[in-house]
């Protein structure tokens, strides 16, 4: 969590640079690679490698500095078939780019909409119900060896973790029970385990 921020930024660098280069399948490659390293380290991409994320995120900051109030996720949106239809559309505009060697701007068209969306939703709608990338990434996530968990014995079911998290990944399933967290939708940004005043949330 200490050097976070800094590599955040870095690789958002990096996408900017392999951006403007038209070298954008250097970071699919990255992409894909930390699709291996997700059955490992659960989702780190998410959190700590995906420039969208790291936009959002400062967008986040800025928003509850203004005390501004984003929209909160629709009901419609929570179907399994928004999701999963905007993977299927992705990994075809992917097939097709491959296959005939068309360039497609899809990743910088899909960091924009994260960015679009953000300015008028939580950051939940995008993370958990309409990000392709994070889709894919929840398959090995799955069976990660490392993950965030909560300490059971140490939880004192305040709730923060619920507040800060941008997936919906923690909830309380028994009423003062301890907090679970849902590996396949972690981001493993960490926003949990700050605002923890039991330190009962760890990486293991």
């Amino acid at each position: 969590m200490k050097y976070q921020r800094l590599i955040q930024w870095a690789f958002l660098a990096l996408f900017l640079i392999l951006m403007v280069a038209g070298r954008i399948q250097i970071w699919m490659a990255v992409f894909f690679v930390s699709l291996i390293g997700a059955l490992f380290f659960s989702r780190f991409y998410c959190g700590w490698i995906c420039p969208i994320n790291t936009i959002m995120e400062k967008q986040g900051r800025w928003f509850r500095q203004q005390k501004k109030i984003r929209r909160p996720v629709p009901v419609w949106a929570k179907h399994p078939t928004l999701r999963y239809g905007i993977l299927l559309i992705f990994l075809g505009l992917m097939v097709a780019a491959l296959r005939f060697g068309l360039k497609l701007p899809v990743l910088p068209a899909l960091t924009i909409l994260g960015v679009l969306f953000s300015l008028f939703f939580v950051p939940e709608f995008w993370h958990r119900y309409l990000c392709p990338y994070g889709a894919l990434q929840q398959i090995p996530a799955k069976l990660a060896r490392k993950k965030w968990q909560v300490h059971s014995e140490d939880c004192i079911s305040c709730g923060l973790c619920i507040k800060v998290c941008p997936a919906e990944a923690v909830t309380i399933p028994v009423k003062s029970g301890p907090a679970v967290i849902s590996t396949k939708d972690c981001l493993d940004c960490t926003a949990c385990a700050r605002v923890c005043p039991q330190k009962c949330i760890q990486y293991r």
